[in-house]
């Protein structure tokens, strides 16, 4: 989080894991108008206005579990690139299946619509942007924000799109393609003796490329670092973070620990605090008795990438087998999986 953000004394670090930190950094743009001819109604010309401007979000923390039984106003104030911003609005806004994983989510989205709404006053054109993060097309876990309102569908319309930083670390293809290739390696050196945990070779190769990314995505969510500090806190610090974590793991459907209330065992207790491990646990599920990982992050990653690409890998399957089969299916899962940008979409058009 870049330091010169005006933040609530109350929530400096208590709140500063409930967002990835302004985005400021443009990965890239792909103009699709080749008419370089200077036009105020050009959606390039927005997106440069956009990118240039900084802009001052206000939103509520009363949607916050652990806020919301307290006494007293709480919110955040946060800076940055307009463009940066929507991006990090549609990270806070990520859903599984669904289910929103950051409580606040919708008041970051609507501060950050209206403070984009508000740097454009005056313009001679309408606008709608959309700032959308998913780790690979179709995916179940995704996030939106948008801002304006959407084109009617007769008017002549601008586009550009561009990308932005999401914050969550990159994916990297190399790493997707072993775990994927070499499942057998991977979950024995993750688990010892107990690969029967696994349910079978076909999902213990999508379950080790899910394991990867989603190493990636709840690292960008809870860095080590600055998550270690807050889990070791007292008071609403510590329990903001308990509480993301427990509504992330409830939107894969299991409790934290398996068997008691996260802020009470385990790595997320101050006493015991283990950042690292807490991730890990997201990521694999809790072993017991009988399973290890069934509701895990990476074990879900690994069944809605084959679901997400199944027209794909049945092309694969009819054209290949055996050893190259799967090489053609590590290499797809390379080529899909991006995590560390968001894709802003901006469109105008004439009053």
């Amino acid at each position: 989080m870049s330091a010169d953000r005006a933040v609530s004394t109350v929530m400096d670090v208590a709140m500063a894991l409930l967002f990835i930190s302004a985005s400021v950094l443009l990965i890239g743009i792909h103009l699709h108008n080749s008419d370089d001819k200077f036009d105020e109604n050009r959606a390039d010309r927005t997106a440069e206005l956009l990118g240039e401007s900084t802009i001052s979000v206000q939103y509520s923390l009363e949607d916050a579990e652990p806020i919301a039984d307290r006494e007293g106003v709480y919110h955040r104030t946060e800076y940055g690139s307009a463009t940066g911003l929507l991006a990090d609005a549609a990270v806070a806004n990520v859903h599984v299946d669904g289910t929103r994983i950051r409580s606040t989510g919708d008041e970051f989205e609507t501060a950050v619509g209206a403070s984009v709404e508000s740097a454009l006053i005056g313009s001679n054109r309408h606008f709608y942007v959309t700032a959308e993060w998913e780790p690979y097309d179709d995916a179940a876990i995704n996030g939106t924000a948008t801002a304006g309102e959407r084109p009617p569908p007769n008017e002549d319309v601008s586009s550009v799109t561009l990308t932005a930083s999401s914050g969550i670390p990159a994916v990297d293809s190399d790493e997707i393609e072993s775990a994927y290739l070499n499942a057998d390696t991977y979950w024995n050196d993750y688990l010892g003796d107990r690969t029967d945990f696994v349910e079978s070779p076909e999902n213990a190769s999508f379950e080790a490329a899910g394991m990867v990314i989603g190493n990636a995505i709840v690292d960008g969510y809870f860095p080590p670092a600055a998550t270690q500090r807050s889990l070791e806190s007292q008071g609403l610090s510590h329990e903001l973070t308990v509480s993301q974590y427990e509504r992330l793991v409830k939107s894969l459907e299991y409790e934290f620990t398996g068997t008691t209330a996260p802020a009470h065992h385990g790595p997320l207790k101050r006493e015991e605090a283990d950042a690292v491990e807490a991730n890990a646990q997201v990521v694999r599920g809790i072993a017991d008795a009988d399973t290890f990982g069934r509701n895990g992050l990476g074990h879900w990653l690994g069944e809605d990438l084959q679901t997400a690409l199944a027209d794909e890998i049945a092309a694969i399957d009819e054209q290949y087998d055996g050893e190259r089969r799967d090489e053609e299916i590590a290499a797809l899962l390379a080529d899909e999986v991006s995590t560390d940008e968001v894709t802003i979409t901006i469109q105008t058009w004439y009053v």
